[in-house]
């Protein structure tokens, strides 16, 4: 019997994106869970949002919960980030959302960092990506967003930008168990 073998790592393509965070502790059901990254920037850069108003979009990690926050108090307008990564349907999955800071640039789970030096994901030098985190200081005016300036060499910097500026969006979405 010739049985396929594939391994799942970092920056494999898996279920629609780039694999960046993995998470192999999952029970005795063989699964693995992790978070993939989209394989291309959104066709347009959006606002965060037009609005200066504290929406408590918080969490640090957690883009999901950030992203139904945004989105329950914007509603589905595409014009903005949150909203925008919602609508996604790239690989029939519906499940994707904008991603919190540190998911972009964060540490050895984080998007940039682990896929950067890989070479992944193409054309994103000079780019600025907003994630879904308000800024703790001037969180009604302000979003953290993501500089990347040589993703090859993980040169990325966070970055607090006013709401109302146009960025670009890459959206992630949990691996399915």
């Amino acid at each position: 019997m010739n049985v396929a073998v594939s391994i799942l790592g970092y920056g494999s393509v898996y279920e629609a994106g780039y694999v960046f965070a993995i998470d192999d502790t999952t029970a005795t059901t063989g699964s693995v869970g992790g978070t993939v990254l989209q394989e291309e920037d959104s066709p347009t850069t959006v606002q965060w949002a037009e609005t200066f108003t504290t929406l408590d979009a918080s969490s640090l990690t957690d883009g999901a919960g950030n992203t139904s926050t945004i989105v329950h108090a914007l509603g589905t307008l595409s014009g903005y980030a949150a909203p925008l990564c919602t609508q996604v349907t790239d690989g029939n999955y519906t499940d994707w959302y904008l991603p919190a800071i540190d998911e972009l640039d964060g540490g050895t789970q984080a998007a940039f960092t682990i896929l950067g030096p890989l070479g992944l994901p193409v054309a994103t030098n000079g780019m600025l990506y907003w994630s879904s985190t308000e800024t703790s200081v001037n969180p009604g005016g302000d979003a953290e967003a993501v500089l990347v300036d040589g993703i090859s060499t993980a040169n990325i910097t966070s970055l607090s930008y006013i709401k109302s500026v146009y960025a670009s969006v890459r959206c992630v979405r949990a691996l399915t168990p």
